[in-house]
């Protein structure tokens, strides 16, 4: 998300901080690279297309009986439609090293949790 600057002058003080966007700004293209957490409409904020990452943004994992948690894995979901409604993924794959992701013009949206930014191989 864009930082925006924000400044308030308080008792002869100048403070700086960052408000963080909660959508692009108008007129701004797709997302490139895509946030490694987020919900995204495909066409709107995300192009279609073949995305990488580098695998999970946790930075350390949790493991029993030799098998990852599932929060410490990265997470992916396609949607046929432009929700999170789980009776509506049309493919999701998690993993804790790199993968890749089809972002293609039949899916309405994209769900990514706990990765690295995907960045579009194609």
């Amino acid at each position: 998300m864009p930082l925006m600057p924000l400044r308030h002058a308080v008792a002869g003080l100048v403070v700086t901080a960052a408000v963080i966007g909660s959508a692009p700004p108008a007129g701004a293209g797709p997302l490139d690279p895509i946030p490694g957490n987020g919900f995204f409409l495909v066409g709107q904020d995300v192009a279609p297309g073949l995305y990488r990452t580098a695998g999970t943004a946790s930075t350390f994992g949790v493991w029993i009986n030799d098998v990852p948690t599932q929060d410490s894995m990265c997470l992916w979901f396609t949607y046929s439609t432009p929700d999170d409604n789980k009776d509506h993924v049309v493919a999701t794959n998690m993993s804790i090293g790199p993968m890749y992701a089809n972002i293609n013009e039949t899916v309405q949206a994209f769900e990514s949790r706990n990765c690295q930014p995907w960045i579009r191989a194609t």
